[in-house]
């Protein structure tokens, strides 16, 4: 069985390096403005789902809440582990498995972190999973992009340079997917080649899988402050939806 692109290219330390530029002191901003926004509650109990090496849980559970952080690579989860305390622990899961957390009043899935599937049986497997963590009358925040304009905006290839490494990036759109390819060289030989895909989802596509998760979409918003949503001009697409109260 082949290993999903996600599983391989996640867990590698050029990932961590090519994306350095997104650190601790912009998601503390990027959040707070959000959970500002929510009337978040301190005391409350948060899942950050797909929660890489932790950084927004650290900041959610710095804002009041006891979060736990989920994400499929241990390595990300080895990395988190040093913030862990208390309020705040980490484990490794799998959104396309059953999640093994005491129910939340909040499910955070932030920064596009979910679309990675080849299937949308996968996906809608994946909200199902996430919707089942909340309690009723729990509020599930899936931070998306706006698919619409991130394709008219499409660089068709560029090149980024660290310390570690030079990534030549393509990128492309194909069956409902914007795909990066990026080639890794190091001292002018190329090394590896990876892959990122994901789904360009549209608004009425998510909407439909969510309340096919038996969630209630109350709003959709687009950026962190959760202003109005723009099909033309907002890059982000922030849903808010609920589980029901029981009956």
């Amino acid at each position: 069985m082949t290993t999903p692109w996600y599983a391989t290219w996640f867990n590698t330390p050029y990932y961590h390096d090519l994306y350095s530029h997104r650190d601790y002191h912009e998601a503390r901003g990027l959040i707070q403005a959000l959970c500002k926004a929510l009337g978040i509650k301190s005391g409350e109990r948060a899942l950050d789902m797909a929660c890489g090496r932790g950084r927004h849980a650290k900041v959610l559970q710095e804002l009041g809440l006891k979060t736990t952080g989920i994400d499929l690579s241990a390595e990300s989860i080895a990395y988190a582990q040093e913030m862990a305390n208390e309020h705040l622990e980490f484990k490794v899961g799998n959104m396309l498995e059953t999640i093994d957390i005491e129910p939340v009043n909040w499910t955070f899935n932030l920064f596009t972190s979910f679309g990675y599937f080849e299937s949308d049986d996968d996906h809608q497997l994946a909200l199902n999973n996430m919707a089942n963590t909340l309690v009723p009358g729990g509020k599930l925040v899936m931070d998306y992009m706006n698919a619409g304009v991130i394709m008219d905006q499409l660089v068709p290839k560029n090149t980024v340079t660290t310390a570690m490494a030079t990534y030549n990036i393509t990128r492309r759109v194909e069956n409902g997917y914007i795909i990066k390819n990026i080639e890794l060289s190091e001292d002018g030989c190329s090394i590896f080649q990876f892959q990122e895909r994901v789904r360009a989802f549209s608004q009425e596509e998510l909407r439909r899988m969510l309340e096919n998760a038996g969630l209630t979409v109350r709003s959709v918003h687009g950026d962190y402050d959760l202003g109005e949503f723009d099909q033309e001009y907002s890059e982000r697409m922030i849903f808010i939806a609920t589980k029901p109260e029981q009956q």
